[in-house]
């Protein structure tokens, strides 16, 4: 049985209607089958029990769609890595996660003191007790009262200190552990609390920044979490894009010329034993074998389309971040017109940067006050204000000890893209450029049970030269 087969029936058992062979057959078959359905049984007299393809609307289908005829972009520039891990050096010893937390710490203290309010901040083990302090340091306890009081202690490298801060009416501080913040403040007559009086201070984004342009005007599309070998992979709307890139159908989506880039954000496909019971769920049930599917279906894609996959956390590689691109085991299957990227990555497309992350530690981010899956634009503010991509060390989203934190922030840039939550955004943000592409999975039941109601079978296209940026949606 196929997926747009199972969407059928469950669509008619949860009204209760019982279809004939020939009527599943027939709305299948149909380009916009379900829309066709639904007009029929809103047309019906009365309540019916049983459906016959007599039963359905005659004058529904749709004019065929025209090939497309797209202005071409030539010369389009090859993908270039920007920044991502070669290779692990995580060993698992006390020196690696020494390595990993002073170069975390020191690069977001140089960030904060930039800061005019921080540039003469001095270590926790040297304060003045009859002066104002500016300290900087990273967040190890969170302790808050009903009061509206926030005791906070912070480190770093010689010492730890004390913090009291106020909440402000109607605002959360929203503090993490393991961020990197700088506040002014005085000590108590003890020398061991700092009661804090000015705003927090975090390694943000600075000032607003021009973005830099493609010298023409290449198009590059963003997708995510296709989920290839999920039961609820959405089969009929992704050969809709593929057909669509090779340009067969336009889609009334003619604005666009043809596409130079192609970045998929992570979990390509659904692998196996990313969650309890996932065997269940899945259309193919060997992980090599959705990658070969994948592989065939990716080749359809037209050669003058440079398509970067990035792995997630149901890819074929190791669960903790940052992640390796996907084996050798796999990449051999695919053609040279692809480029296999760790994850996260900084990319150079024409000239423009884009940050891609798969998105797990938004996982993590989901618990601060004001935020959640269906908003992913406000949790992806949260990882720029800090410039870390996993802020919390131990949370959710497991982390390898590497000598060197590859999930710094340590060049803004230009497009900045997640994946994960399979939820669709855009939003421009000081400067950058937020994308959350969505998913090519319907909803599952997980989903379902949580009242989660995803945004699937969609591309976000963006005009590197002129940032225009639109939301391309192959649901129908």
């Amino acid at each position: 049985m196929s997926v747009k087969e199972k969407e059928v029936i469950a669509w008619l058992s949860e009204r209760k209607l019982m279809p004939s062979p020939e009527l599943i057959t027939h709305v299948v078959k149909h380009p916009d089958g379900l829309v066709l359905l639904e007009k029929s049984v809103d047309s019906l007299d009365g309540p019916k029990l049983f459906l016959s393809v007599s039963d359905l609307l005659i004058d529904e289908t749709p004019e065929a769609p025209k090939p497309v005829t797209r202005p071409k972009v030539t010369n389009i520039p090859p993908v270039i890595i920007e920044r991502q891990i070669d290779k692990s050096l995580s060993d698992g010893k006390l020196e690696s996660f020494v390595s990993l937390f002073n170069d975390r710490f020191s690069t977001l203290s140089r960030l904060v003191r930039r800061n005019p309010s921080m540039r003469d901040a001095g270590t926790l083990g040297q304060l003045n007790p009859d002066e104002e302090n500016q300290v900087i340091g990273m967040v190890a306890e969170i302790n808050t009262f009903s009061n509206g009081k926030v005791k906070v202690a912070i480190e770093d490298k010689d010492a730890r200190l004390n913090l009291m801060i106020n909440e402000s009416a109607g605002t959360s501080l929203n503090l993490l552990h393991d961020e990197v913040i700088g506040v002014s403040g005085k000590l108590n007559r003890q020398g061991n609390m700092l009661f804090v009086n000015s705003p927090i201070v975090r390694p943000h984004l600075g000032r607003y920044r021009e973005v830099a342009r493609a010298e023409e005007p290449y198009i590059a599309l963003f997708i995510s979490d296709i989920h290839l070998g999920s039961g609820t992979f959405k089969e009929n709307e992704w050969n809709k894009f593929v057909s669509w890139l090779n340009g067969e159908v336009d889609y009334h989506k003619e604005w666009i010329p043809n596409p130079g880039y192609l970045v998929i954000a992570g979990d390509a496909v659904d692998g196996i034993d990313s969650y309890p019971g996932q065997e269940a769920d899945l259309s193919i049930t060997d992980v090599w074998e959705q990658y070969s599917v994948l592989s065939e279906s990716v080749s359809k894609i037209p050669n003058t389309i440079q398509t970067v996959i990035m792995p997630g956390n149901h890819d074929a590689v190791r669960l903790m971040e940052p992640q390796l691109p996907l084996p050798d085991k796999v990449i051999k299957n695919f053609g040279d017109n692809l480029t296999f990227t760790a994850n996260p990555v900084l990319l150079d497309l024409a000239g423009v940067k884009a940050l891609c992350y798969h998105g797990k530690s938004l996982d993590d981010l989901v618990s601060l006050r004001d935020l959640s899956y269906d908003n992913p634009m406000a949790m992806m503010k949260e990882l720029l204000n800090r410039r870390h991509l996993a802020p919390i060390y131990g949370a959710k989203t497991p982390l390898a000890p590497e000598k060197q934190d590859h999930l710094l922030i340590r060049d803004v840039p230009d497009i900045f893209v997640t994946g994960h939550v399979h939820s669709c955004g855009v939003e421009r943000y000081n400067g950058v450029l937020m994308l959350n592409p969505g998913t090519w999975q319907a909803q599952t039941a997980y989903q379902k049970m949580m009242g989660f109601q995803p945004d699937p079978c969609r591309a976000i296209a963006v005009n590197l030269q002129t940032f225009d940026t639109q939301v391309l949606d192959f649901n129908f």
